[in-house]
């Protein structure tokens, strides 16, 4: 009688031991698939969504300085305000906004879809919807710049960076929660 109590005993034990294996095998299994997202969130703030807003962050900054800007010089004319003198610092604004386009705004652009084509493979398939109409804003403004297109055709095909505020609200959105998944 005591062998069988003994036998049943270790059995039970066995049993429990094995429950208890599988418990932590089956914990340990979810905490590496939990870390594994976190790391691929991490790397999608840091390599995708983080630096495609930092680009539109500053693309916005200049574009509403420049807006300031006309605001301003606007007014003034408006007002009569403006002289000769001041025509030419005008004049010498409107070709400086020109090269900043040329040579500032439109390459970040550019920063912007070698961002997204070097790393789609991060992009939430919600993403990638907006990458045709940046890559549409681009080539029509690289057509322009290049003089290979009228500009009067921009306003024609509906070309503005309206086209694009989609995009730049899904891209704060996708870095906003993003990144409170990984906090």
């Amino acid at each position: 009688m005591e062998w069988g109590i003994i036998l049943s005993n270790i059995g039970a034990m066995g049993v429990g031991g094995w429950i208890g294996v599988f418990i932590s095998n089956w914990m340990r299994v979810r905490r590496e698939t939990a870390a594994r997202a976190v790391q691929f969130r991490e790397q999608q703030l840091a390599q995708f969504y983080g630096p495609l807003l930092a680009l539109h962050n500053e693309i916005r900054a200049r574009s509403e300085l420049r807006l300031k800007l006309q605001k301003a010089v606007n007014d003034l004319h408006a007002k009569g305000m403006l002289h000769a003198e001041t025509g030419k610092t005008v004049l010498a604004n409107v070709q400086d906004e020109n090269e900043t386009l040329r040579n500032i705004l439109i390459p970040t652009y550019h920063e912007m879809i070698k961002v997204f084509r070097d790393k789609m493979w991060l992009a939430e398939p919600e993403t990638r919807e907006h990458f045709k109409s940046l890559i549409e804003f681009v080539d029509v403004w690289d057509k322009i710049l290049a003089d290979k297109l009228p500009s009067s055709v921009a306003p024609a095909i509906g070309h503005t960076e309206q086209t694009l505020y989609p995009f730049y609200d899904h891209l704060e959105k996708m870095h906003e929660r993003l990144r409170s998944k990984v906090s």
